[in-house]
This record gives C-alpha cells, structure tokens and sequence, in this order.
C-alpha cells in the first residue's frame, strides 16, 4: 500500500523520512496538549528525543503489521498528523486505527473524521477487512464521537486504564464491523 489514500479533505500518505524527519512532528510529540491523550508517558514525562522518535518511526515504516500514513491536507499539501494501522491480523481480517492530528489550530476542522473515514474505506471495501478497532482516553469526548459518527460501537470501558499525571482515567474501546461503517 505505497498510493496515498484520498479523502474529501486529506491526503494519507505512507509515512516517510521526510515526514520522519520534519520538525513540526518532533513539535507535535513535545506538545504535551497534542499527546495528553495519546497514553504515552514517557513522553509526557520529558521531552522525546530524537533517536527516540526515528526509532519508533524506521520500526514502524518497516513493519509488517503495521500501516503508517501522515495527514497531509489535500488543498495546502502540508504534514498535520499521522494515522497508524496497527495490529494486523490478516488470518481474523481485523486491524486497530490510531490517530493524531498535530496542528491543534486545525482540531475541530474534521480532518481526523475524514481521515478515518478514508482509511476504514479502503481497509473495508477495498481490502476485505471484516473488523477495525479503535481506543480513546474517556478526556477525548470529540475524538470517540468522531469514531462514533463513522459506525464505531462502543465495546468497553476499561476502568481507570489509562494515566495522566497522578490522574487514572477510563479508556473507551470502539469496534466497527465493515457492514457497521457509516463513512
């Protein structure tokens, strides 16, 4: 899957070292209002360095259970996230989406719906996926609305799963079967 992947307002472009290596990304990971809700510690607790970050993303890149795309918006052409395919499992036709969207100026524009609409349809219809999954920290109202609007279910609540600080908060579990998908 090395074709960009197009939605109404973004483009999905497979993850690259130029996207890798632009420094509004490495900003993104140090923001701590950007990945408050991402569920990475050790990246709220210190600033991610950058050995740490080309790592997690060459591991990534050349992963075979693993999908990873930068947002780029199709009308500007510029970086303002990433979405991640994850857990693969071709044998059970089932996957997991992940998202962030970097430019918080641009949070609340719809780029992370039409993101995820964009990726569920080509992994449903396209590619014969039979399940996606997707989780959200239960502070992150918008961004489990936005799954829920696209056909997602909410499957689970793990109670307290996720930290921020001294704070445990809930994570909300959403599933989505391809006749459910609503993109």
């Amino acid at each position: 899957m090395n074709e960009p992947i197009e939605g109404s307002l973004v483009r999905l472009a497979p993850f690259a070292t130029r996207h890798r290596d632009d420094p509004a990304y490495l900003g993104w990971l140090r923001d701590h209002d950007v990945i408050r809700t991402l569920n990475l510690p050790g990246y709220m607790a210190k600033p991610v360095s950058v050995e740490d970050v080309r790592s997690y993303c060459d591991r990534v890149m050349r992963s075979a259970s693993e999908r990873f795309f930068a947002i780029e918006r199709k009308a500007e052409g510029d970086f303002v996230g990433t979405l991640k395919v994850g857990s693969i499992n071709s044998h059970t036709s089932t996957a997991d989406i992940g998202i962030m969207i970097g430019r918080r100026d641009l949070w609340g524009r719809g780029l992370a719906q039409d993101a995820i609409a964009a990726i569920c349809r080509r992994l449903f219809r396209t590619e014969g996926f039979r399940r996606l999954t997707a989780g959200a920290m239960a502070i992150n109202p918008g961004m489990i609305r936005v799954f829920e609007k696209l056909g997602f279910q909410r499957e689970g609540c793990f109670r307290q799963h996720d930290r921020l600080g001294d704070e445990y908060i809930d994570h909300i579990h959403l599933g989505c079967l391809a006749e459910e998908f609503a993109g």
